[in-house]
Protein backbone atom coordinates (compact mmCIF):
# COMPACT_ATOMS: atom_id res chain seq x y z
CA UNK A 1 0.00 0.00 0.00
CA UNK A 2 1.95 3.22 -0.93
CA UNK A 3 0.13 5.86 1.06
CA UNK A 4 1.86 3.73 3.98
CA UNK A 5 5.40 4.36 2.04
CA UNK A 6 5.69 7.63 2.89
CA UNK A 7 5.32 7.43 6.35
CA UNK A 8 8.10 5.19 6.75
CA UNK A 9 9.98 7.48 4.42
CA UNK A 10 10.03 10.66 6.03
CA UNK A 11 12.86 12.71 6.50
CA UNK A 12 13.57 9.69 9.51
CA UNK A 13 17.26 11.17 10.03
CA UNK A 14 17.51 14.43 8.08
CA UNK A 15 19.52 17.22 9.84
CA UNK A 16 17.82 20.05 10.96
CA UNK A 17 18.90 23.18 12.18
CA UNK A 18 16.83 26.12 13.34
CA UNK A 19 16.23 28.72 10.59
CA UNK A 20 14.07 31.54 10.32
CA UNK A 21 10.43 31.25 9.48
CA UNK A 22 10.86 33.93 6.59
CA UNK A 23 13.45 32.05 4.70
CA UNK A 24 13.85 33.26 1.39
CA UNK A 25 15.35 30.73 -0.99
CA UNK A 26 16.14 32.92 -4.30
CA UNK A 27 18.08 35.22 -2.06
CA UNK A 28 20.45 32.41 -1.03
CA UNK A 29 21.01 31.37 -4.80
CA UNK A 30 21.69 34.58 -5.51
CA UNK A 31 24.35 34.47 -2.32
CA UNK A 32 25.78 30.76 -3.87
CA UNK A 33 26.09 32.15 -6.98
CA UNK A 34 27.13 35.91 -6.75
CA UNK A 35 28.45 35.81 -2.89
CA UNK A 36 32.13 36.38 -2.15
CA UNK A 37 33.64 32.93 -0.73
CA UNK A 38 32.55 32.98 3.08
CA UNK A 39 28.80 33.76 1.41
CA UNK A 40 28.58 31.37 -1.23
CA UNK A 41 29.60 28.75 1.88
CA UNK A 42 26.79 30.18 4.39
CA UNK A 43 24.15 30.23 1.17
CA UNK A 44 25.32 26.46 0.42
CA UNK A 45 24.17 25.16 4.08
CA UNK A 46 20.64 27.08 4.35
CA UNK A 47 20.07 25.61 0.98
CA UNK A 48 20.87 22.73 1.73
CA UNK A 49 18.91 21.75 4.75
CA UNK A 50 16.18 23.66 3.11
CA UNK A 51 15.91 20.96 -0.15
CA UNK A 52 16.89 18.04 2.33
CA UNK A 53 13.31 18.60 3.14
CA UNK A 54 11.94 20.13 -0.14
CA UNK A 55 13.54 18.43 -3.18
CA UNK A 56 16.39 16.02 -3.30
CA UNK A 57 17.50 17.09 -6.76
CA UNK A 58 17.96 20.48 -5.80
CA UNK A 59 20.42 19.59 -2.93
CA UNK A 60 22.27 17.63 -5.58
CA UNK A 61 22.49 21.17 -7.31
CA UNK A 62 23.57 23.02 -4.43
CA UNK A 63 26.58 20.65 -4.15
CA UNK A 64 27.56 20.88 -7.80
CA UNK A 65 27.47 24.64 -7.74
CA UNK A 66 29.43 25.33 -4.47
CA UNK A 67 32.03 22.10 -5.62
CA UNK A 68 32.88 23.66 -8.71
CA UNK A 69 33.29 27.00 -7.56
CA UNK A 70 35.69 25.67 -5.18
CA UNK A 71 37.49 23.77 -8.07
CA UNK A 72 37.44 26.65 -10.84
CA UNK A 73 38.47 28.94 -7.87
CA UNK A 74 41.23 26.70 -5.92
CA UNK A 75 38.81 27.70 -2.66
CA UNK A 76 38.97 24.55 -0.32
CA UNK A 77 36.21 24.70 2.17
CA UNK A 78 33.78 25.04 -1.08
CA UNK A 79 35.81 21.96 -2.41
CA UNK A 80 34.97 20.32 1.30
CA UNK A 81 31.71 21.39 1.81
CA UNK A 82 30.42 20.62 -1.47
CA UNK A 83 31.45 17.27 -1.26
CA UNK A 84 29.43 17.17 2.23
CA UNK A 85 26.57 18.00 0.58
CA UNK A 86 26.87 15.97 -2.37
CA UNK A 87 27.38 12.80 -0.05
CA UNK A 88 24.05 13.98 1.65
CA UNK A 89 22.66 13.66 -1.75
CA UNK A 90 24.08 10.37 -2.72
CA UNK A 91 22.58 8.54 0.68
CA UNK A 92 19.15 10.08 0.30
CA UNK A 93 19.03 9.11 -3.41
CA UNK A 94 19.71 5.70 -3.04
CA UNK A 95 23.45 5.48 -4.12
CA UNK A 96 24.15 4.84 0.10
CA UNK A 97 27.52 2.98 0.05
CA UNK A 98 28.99 5.73 -2.70
CA UNK A 99 27.56 8.66 -0.02
CA UNK A 100 29.20 7.08 2.91
CA UNK A 101 32.59 6.87 1.36
CA UNK A 102 31.91 10.23 -0.06
CA UNK A 103 31.59 11.71 3.62
CA UNK A 104 34.63 9.96 5.07
CA UNK A 105 36.96 11.09 2.62
CA UNK A 106 36.40 14.32 4.45
CA UNK A 107 36.65 13.19 7.77
CA UNK A 108 40.63 13.79 8.35
CA UNK A 109 40.45 17.26 6.84
CA UNK A 110 37.96 18.17 9.17
CA UNK A 111 39.67 16.24 12.44
CA UNK A 112 42.99 18.14 11.58
CA UNK A 113 41.59 21.82 11.94
CA UNK A 114 38.70 20.54 14.75
CA UNK A 115 35.45 21.58 12.88
CA UNK A 116 33.43 19.54 15.22
CA UNK A 117 29.61 21.17 13.44
CA UNK A 118 31.05 19.62 10.39
CA UNK A 119 32.42 16.27 12.03
CA UNK A 120 29.19 16.25 13.56
CA UNK A 121 27.38 16.41 10.56
CA UNK A 122 29.28 14.28 8.39
CA UNK A 123 29.15 11.40 11.45
CA UNK A 124 25.56 12.06 10.98
CA UNK A 125 25.21 11.37 7.44
CA UNK A 126 27.15 8.53 7.58
CA UNK A 127 25.14 7.25 10.44
CA UNK A 128 22.13 7.72 8.17
CA UNK A 129 24.14 5.92 5.48
CA UNK A 130 24.11 2.87 7.30
CA UNK A 131 20.73 3.33 8.80
CA UNK A 132 19.29 3.03 4.86
CA UNK A 133 21.76 -0.08 4.66
CA UNK A 134 19.81 -1.41 7.65
CA UNK A 135 23.22 -1.84 9.35
CA UNK A 136 22.17 -1.05 12.83
CA UNK A 137 25.43 -1.36 14.73
CA UNK A 138 27.30 0.62 12.49
CA UNK A 139 24.46 3.09 12.49
CA UNK A 140 24.67 3.67 16.13
CA UNK A 141 28.46 3.84 16.22
CA UNK A 142 28.19 6.65 14.18
CA UNK A 143 25.47 8.50 15.31
CA UNK A 144 27.00 8.39 18.77
CA UNK A 145 30.07 9.68 17.30
CA UNK A 146 27.97 12.36 15.69
CA UNK A 147 26.56 13.62 19.49
CA UNK A 148 30.11 13.32 20.98
CA UNK A 149 31.34 15.66 18.31
CA UNK A 150 28.67 18.27 18.81
CA UNK A 151 28.80 17.88 22.26
CA UNK A 152 32.10 19.78 21.98
CA UNK A 153 30.84 22.18 19.34
CA UNK A 154 30.31 25.32 21.53
CA UNK A 155 28.32 27.17 18.69
CA UNK A 156 26.12 24.21 19.04
CA UNK A 157 22.77 25.63 20.92
CA UNK A 158 20.49 22.64 21.14
CA UNK A 159 22.93 20.19 21.25
CA UNK A 160 20.20 17.58 19.38
CA UNK A 161 23.02 16.39 16.10
CA UNK A 162 23.01 12.67 16.15
CA UNK A 163 20.24 11.60 18.59
CA UNK A 164 17.31 11.25 15.66
CA UNK A 165 20.41 8.91 14.06
CA UNK A 166 20.96 7.20 17.57
CA UNK A 167 16.81 6.64 18.23
CA UNK A 168 16.70 5.02 14.62
CA UNK A 169 19.45 2.89 15.05
CA UNK A 170 17.84 1.75 18.61
CA UNK A 171 14.42 0.40 16.07
CA UNK A 172 16.95 -1.20 13.31
CA UNK A 173 17.97 -3.11 16.68
CA UNK A 174 14.38 -4.10 18.05
CA UNK A 175 15.06 -1.79 20.95
CA UNK A 176 11.70 0.73 20.75
CA UNK A 177 11.56 1.53 24.58
CA UNK A 178 15.42 3.05 24.13
CA UNK A 179 13.70 4.41 20.52
CA UNK A 180 11.31 6.01 22.06
CA UNK A 181 13.44 7.10 25.05
CA UNK A 182 16.07 8.73 22.67
CA UNK A 183 13.45 10.55 20.52
CA UNK A 184 11.83 12.43 23.90
CA UNK A 185 15.18 13.29 24.69
CA UNK A 186 15.77 14.92 21.10
CA UNK A 187 11.99 16.16 21.61
CA UNK A 188 12.92 18.03 25.42
CA UNK A 189 16.17 19.75 23.64
CA UNK A 190 14.64 20.75 20.38
CA UNK A 191 11.99 22.75 21.81
CA UNK A 192 14.25 24.78 23.78
CA UNK A 193 15.69 25.77 20.82
CA UNK A 194 12.72 26.49 18.88
CA UNK A 195 13.35 23.67 16.22
CA UNK A 196 10.13 22.70 14.74
CA UNK A 197 11.04 21.13 11.85
CA UNK A 198 12.93 18.71 13.71
CA UNK A 199 10.51 18.23 16.05
CA UNK A 200 7.58 18.08 13.44
CA UNK A 201 9.96 15.06 12.11
CA UNK A 202 10.30 13.19 15.96
CA UNK A 203 6.85 13.84 16.51
CA UNK A 204 5.98 12.10 13.10
CA UNK A 205 8.55 9.12 14.27
CA UNK A 206 7.23 8.67 17.45
CA UNK A 207 2.84 8.62 15.82
CA UNK A 208 4.63 5.66 13.52
CA UNK A 209 6.14 3.66 16.16
CA UNK A 210 2.53 3.80 17.85
CA UNK A 211 1.17 3.61 14.21
CA UNK A 212 3.19 0.34 13.63
CA UNK A 213 2.06 -1.57 17.15
CA UNK A 214 -1.81 -0.17 17.02
CA UNK A 215 -1.54 1.95 19.23
CA UNK A 216 -3.82 4.56 16.90
CA UNK A 217 -4.82 7.09 19.90
CA UNK A 218 -1.12 7.44 20.57
CA UNK A 219 -0.59 7.66 17.39
CA UNK A 220 -3.24 10.36 16.20
CA UNK A 221 -1.97 12.47 19.25
CA UNK A 222 1.88 12.42 18.18
CA UNK A 223 0.79 12.80 14.17
CA UNK A 224 -1.14 15.92 15.60
CA UNK A 225 1.76 17.34 17.42
CA UNK A 226 4.13 16.65 14.05
CA UNK A 227 1.43 18.86 12.46
CA UNK A 228 1.62 21.41 14.72
CA UNK A 229 4.93 21.72 14.90
CA UNK A 230 5.34 21.76 10.75
CA UNK A 231 2.81 24.64 10.78
CA UNK A 232 5.44 26.96 12.60
CA UNK A 233 8.13 26.17 9.03
CA UNK A 234 7.56 28.01 6.22
CA UNK A 235 8.33 24.56 4.78
CA UNK A 236 5.71 22.63 2.78
CA UNK A 237 7.15 18.85 2.97
CA UNK A 238 6.47 18.61 6.65
CA UNK A 239 2.78 20.34 6.72
CA UNK A 240 1.88 17.63 3.77
CA UNK A 241 3.28 14.93 5.17
CA UNK A 242 2.01 15.45 8.71
CA UNK A 243 -1.67 15.57 7.32
CA UNK A 244 -0.84 12.64 5.13
CA UNK A 245 0.20 10.56 8.24
CA UNK A 246 -3.06 11.68 10.08
CA UNK A 247 -4.94 10.53 6.90
CA UNK A 248 -3.45 6.80 6.99
CA UNK A 249 -3.57 6.44 11.20
CA UNK A 250 -7.77 7.88 10.84
CA UNK A 251 -7.65 5.11 7.75
CA UNK A 252 -6.70 2.50 10.30
CA UNK A 253 -8.72 3.30 12.55
CA UNK A 254 -11.44 2.93 10.63
CA UNK A 255 -12.46 6.68 10.51
CA UNK A 256 -12.80 6.87 6.71
CA UNK A 257 -14.06 10.69 6.73
CA UNK A 258 -11.52 12.14 8.68
CA UNK A 259 -8.96 9.96 6.59
CA UNK A 260 -10.14 11.23 3.03
CA UNK A 261 -10.45 15.05 4.08
CA UNK A 262 -6.75 14.87 5.12
CA UNK A 263 -6.17 13.07 2.17
CA UNK A 264 -7.59 15.74 0.08
CA UNK A 265 -5.82 18.57 2.23
CA UNK A 266 -2.78 17.04 1.53
CA UNK A 267 -3.06 16.82 -2.07
CA UNK A 268 -4.45 21.20 -1.86
CA UNK A 269 -1.22 21.73 0.16
CA UNK A 270 1.40 20.17 -2.13
CA UNK A 271 -0.87 21.55 -5.07
CA UNK A 272 -0.15 25.03 -3.73
CA UNK A 273 3.60 24.88 -4.65
CA UNK A 274 3.02 22.42 -7.62
CA UNK A 275 5.53 20.13 -5.90
CA UNK A 276 4.07 17.76 -9.09
CA UNK A 277 5.87 14.09 -7.99
CA UNK A 278 4.20 14.79 -3.87
CA UNK A 279 0.72 15.47 -5.96
CA UNK A 280 0.99 12.37 -8.11
CA UNK A 281 1.56 10.28 -4.70
CA UNK A 282 -1.43 12.22 -3.36
CA UNK A 283 -3.65 11.48 -6.34
CA UNK A 284 -2.38 8.13 -5.92
CA UNK A 285 -3.06 8.18 -2.11
CA UNK A 286 -6.47 8.93 -2.82
CA UNK A 287 -6.90 5.75 -5.27
CA UNK A 288 -5.99 4.20 -2.65
CA UNK A 289 -7.79 4.52 -0.09
CA UNK A 290 -10.97 4.24 -2.39
CA UNK A 291 -9.89 0.97 -3.11
CA UNK A 292 -9.24 -0.19 0.26
CA UNK A 293 -13.00 0.61 0.80
CA UNK A 294 -14.24 -1.50 -2.45
CA UNK A 295 -15.47 1.65 -4.57
CA UNK A 296 -13.75 0.70 -7.60
CA UNK A 297 -15.32 3.02 -9.78
CA UNK A 298 -13.54 6.35 -7.64
CA UNK A 299 -10.59 4.69 -7.37
CA UNK A 300 -9.83 4.17 -10.82
CA UNK A 301 -10.76 7.97 -11.22
CA UNK A 302 -7.44 8.72 -9.03
CA UNK A 303 -5.35 6.67 -9.79
CA UNK A 304 -5.73 7.61 -13.61
CA UNK A 305 -5.66 11.41 -12.62
CA UNK A 306 -1.96 10.41 -10.91
CA UNK A 307 -0.74 8.51 -13.81
CA UNK A 308 -2.03 11.16 -16.14
CA UNK A 309 0.21 13.41 -14.21
CA UNK A 310 3.06 11.55 -14.13
CA UNK A 311 2.88 11.12 -17.45
CA UNK A 312 2.94 14.93 -18.50
CA UNK A 313 6.11 15.81 -16.18
CA UNK A 314 8.14 12.27 -17.15
CA UNK A 315 7.98 10.70 -14.01
CA UNK A 316 7.94 6.96 -14.70
CA UNK A 317 7.96 5.27 -11.57
CA UNK A 318 5.17 6.81 -10.86
CA UNK A 319 3.53 6.15 -13.90
CA UNK A 320 3.87 3.38 -13.80
CA UNK A 321 3.05 2.37 -10.03
CA UNK A 322 -0.64 4.13 -11.54
CA UNK A 323 -0.87 1.87 -14.16
CA UNK A 324 -0.13 -1.26 -12.11
CA UNK A 325 -2.65 0.32 -9.61
CA UNK A 326 -5.00 0.43 -12.34
CA UNK A 327 -4.69 -3.15 -13.32
CA UNK A 328 -5.56 -4.29 -10.12
CA UNK A 329 -8.84 -2.11 -9.84
CA UNK A 330 -10.04 -3.93 -13.44
CA UNK A 331 -8.78 -7.29 -12.04
CA UNK A 332 -10.82 -6.80 -8.86
CA UNK A 333 -13.79 -5.52 -11.14
CA UNK A 334 -13.22 -8.80 -13.76
CA UNK A 335 -12.45 -6.97 -16.62
CA UNK A 336 -9.50 -8.66 -17.43
CA UNK A 337 -8.99 -7.12 -21.09
CA UNK A 338 -8.83 -3.80 -19.56
CA UNK A 339 -5.82 -5.34 -16.67
CA UNK A 340 -4.09 -6.67 -19.18
CA UNK A 341 -3.64 -3.78 -21.42
CA UNK A 342 -2.74 -1.36 -18.50
CA UNK A 343 -0.34 -4.07 -17.00
CA UNK A 344 1.50 -4.42 -20.34
CA UNK A 345 1.76 -0.72 -20.76
CA UNK A 346 3.83 -0.85 -17.21
CA UNK A 347 5.81 -3.39 -18.81
CA UNK A 348 6.22 -1.26 -21.41
CA UNK A 349 7.43 1.48 -19.40
CA UNK A 350 9.98 -0.43 -17.52
CA UNK A 351 11.91 -0.93 -20.20
CA UNK A 352 12.23 3.07 -20.44
CA UNK A 353 12.39 3.13 -16.93
CA UNK A 354 15.57 1.13 -16.91
CA UNK A 355 17.22 3.24 -19.44
CA UNK A 356 16.36 6.20 -17.41
CA UNK A 357 18.04 4.80 -14.42
CA UNK A 358 20.92 3.62 -16.10
CA UNK A 359 21.47 7.49 -17.71
CA UNK A 360 20.70 9.10 -13.75
CA UNK A 361 23.42 6.16 -12.85
CA UNK A 362 26.09 7.28 -15.68
CA UNK A 363 25.72 10.84 -14.61
CA UNK A 364 26.45 10.29 -10.44
CA UNK A 365 28.98 8.09 -11.39
CA UNK A 366 30.56 10.81 -13.42
CA UNK A 367 30.00 13.43 -11.09
CA UNK A 368 31.79 11.09 -8.50
CA UNK A 369 34.52 10.36 -11.00
CA UNK A 370 35.21 14.14 -10.95
CA UNK A 371 35.26 14.19 -6.88
CA UNK A 372 37.83 11.28 -6.82
CA UNK A 373 40.14 13.06 -9.23
CA UNK A 374 40.07 15.90 -7.18
CA UNK A 375 40.73 13.74 -4.22
CA UNK A 376 43.59 12.68 -6.06
CA UNK A 377 45.11 15.58 -7.55
CA UNK A 378 44.76 16.84 -3.86
CA UNK A 379 46.67 13.99 -2.14
CA UNK A 380 49.42 14.45 -4.79
CA UNK A 381 49.89 18.08 -4.51
CA UNK A 382 49.88 17.14 -0.72
CA UNK A 383 52.79 14.34 -1.13
CA UNK A 384 54.67 16.88 -3.82
CA UNK A 385 54.96 19.86 -0.67
CA UNK A 386 55.81 16.84 1.52
CA UNK A 387 59.01 15.87 -0.84
CA UNK A 388 59.64 19.72 -1.59
CA UNK A 389 59.57 20.03 2.11
CA UNK A 390 61.40 16.63 2.53
CA UNK A 391 64.39 18.39 0.52
CA UNK A 392 64.48 21.38 1.80
CA UNK A 393 64.87 20.12 4.82
CA UNK A 394 68.00 17.97 3.73
CA UNK A 395 68.98 20.68 1.86
CA UNK A 396 68.90 23.20 4.77
CA UNK A 397 70.83 20.02 6.89
CA UNK A 398 73.53 19.94 4.23
CA UNK A 399 74.06 23.73 4.45
CA UNK A 400 74.24 23.45 8.35
CA UNK A 401 76.85 20.90 8.46
CA UNK A 402 78.91 22.49 5.83
CA UNK A 403 78.81 25.85 7.29
CA UNK A 404 79.94 23.91 10.53
CA UNK A 405 82.98 21.87 8.38
CA UNK A 406 83.76 25.30 7.08
CA UNK A 407 84.01 26.82 10.73
CA UNK A 408 85.75 24.06 12.22
CA UNK A 409 88.22 24.01 9.01
CA UNK A 410 88.69 28.12 9.67
CA UNK A 411 89.09 27.07 13.84
CA UNK A 412 91.75 24.59 12.66
CA UNK A 413 93.48 26.66 10.31
CA UNK A 414 93.89 29.60 13.13
CA UNK A 415 95.56 26.98 15.76
CA UNK A 416 97.89 25.68 13.09
CA UNK A 417 98.69 29.20 12.07
CA UNK A 418 99.64 30.41 15.54
CA UNK A 419 101.46 27.05 16.02
CA UNK A 420 103.94 28.10 13.17
CA UNK A 421 104.03 31.55 14.70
Amino acid sequence: MKILVSIILFSACSHFWSFAQSYDYKKQWELLNKGNESERIEAAKKLSLYYQSESIDSLRMVGETLFFYGIDNHYQPAIEFGKITLAEFYVMNGRINDGIVMAKATLPSLQERGDMALLSNVCRIIASGYRKLDDGNSSMLWAKKAIAYNKDNIESTDKTEGIISLAEAYLLQNKEKLAIKTYQDYISKAVKSKNYRGLSTAYARLGDIYRISEKFSLAEKFFKLSYQMARKTNLTSPKAHALNNLAIVYFEKGDTTNARVHFQKALVLRESVNDVKSISESLYNLGDYHFYIEQYSKALFWYQKSTDLAKRNSLLKEEKDGLLAIAQVYKEMQQFDESTKHLEQAIAISGDLKLQQSSDDEDLTNLQHEIWRTDFEEFKTAEIKSESSFQVYLLLIAVIGLSIAVILLFIKLNKTRKQFN
